[in-house]
């Protein structure tokens, strides 16, 4: 059996779960403001950008603050990255393996805010029961071959009720947990539940930890095909 559709029923395919889970994390095309506060010990950074998302495999992030990174942008495509530098006037096409890589310096990959690359690029099972508390459905994932990601598993804890996902824990290819997302304060949204916090902790290094918060949002609006072009990675959506 699928995943039924009303919360709270019993679920015997993990791929529905994640596919549901995607769902509330991308599902539908959106706009909105992030803020990143980049923690570091003794200091910290803070940007603001503007993103435009179709829910699925494209995105485009244009940061308008602090002034000495504003007219920076990021195209998401598919297997395609591309980065705007306004102060070189050129845009750079990275590899699918950058999409992993870290975002603006912070503990936040591309993949973390844009895509489906979970789905994609790993292949889903539900977890060990010992790793879920009362109400929560584990989701292990491990890479398929091939894909151009740096972890060799993935953990989602997912709440039983509302099929939104509350952590995701990654690991490297020795099983040692490196990174945790932590998702909370959730907009509903018609049949969606949309995250608007996010905490990024690095568990290899302490006080190293990103917090990402969502404002603004509009949710269903049509983006215009023109939004995900190098055309608008230079000049703006």
């Amino acid at each position: 059996a699928c995943l039924a559709s009303s919360a709270g029923e019993s679920f015997s395919d993990a791929g529905a779960v994640l596919e549901a889970v995607l769902d509330h994390l991308r599902g539908g095309p959106l706009r909105g403001t992030y803020t990143f506060v980049v923690e570091r010990p003794g200091r910290s950074a803070e940007y603001v950008m503007e993103i435009v998302s179709d829910g699925l495999e494209r995105g485009l992030i244009r940061i308008v603050a602090p002034p000495r990174e504003a007219g920076q942008a990021f195209l998401m495509d598919g297997d395609d990255l591309w980065l705007y530098n306004p102060r070189l006037g050129r845009s750079l096409r990275l590899p699918p393996s950058g999409r992993s890589s870290a975002f603006l310096g912070s503990d936040v990959s591309y993949n973390d805010i844009v895509g489906r690359d979970l789905e994609r690029d790993y292949v889903v099972a539900f977890g060990s029961g010992s790793l879920a508390a009362r109400g929560t459905i584990v989701l292990e994932l491990t890479p398929r071959a091939g894909a151009p990601t740096p972890y060799g598993r993935v953990l989602i804890g997912v709440d039983e009720a509302s099929v939104v996902p509350t952590w995701i824990d990654y690991y490297d290819q020795r099983g040692q947990v490196v990174k945790r997302l932590t998702l909370s304060e959730y907009l509903h949204h018609g049949d969606r539940l949309l995250p608007l916090l996010m905490v990024v902790e690095d568990r290899t290094r302490d006080g190293y930890r990103t917090v990402v918060r969502l404002t603004g949002v509009e949710l269903n609006e049509a983006i215009p095909e023109a939004c995900f072009t190098l055309q608008a990675l230079e000049r703006g959506c």
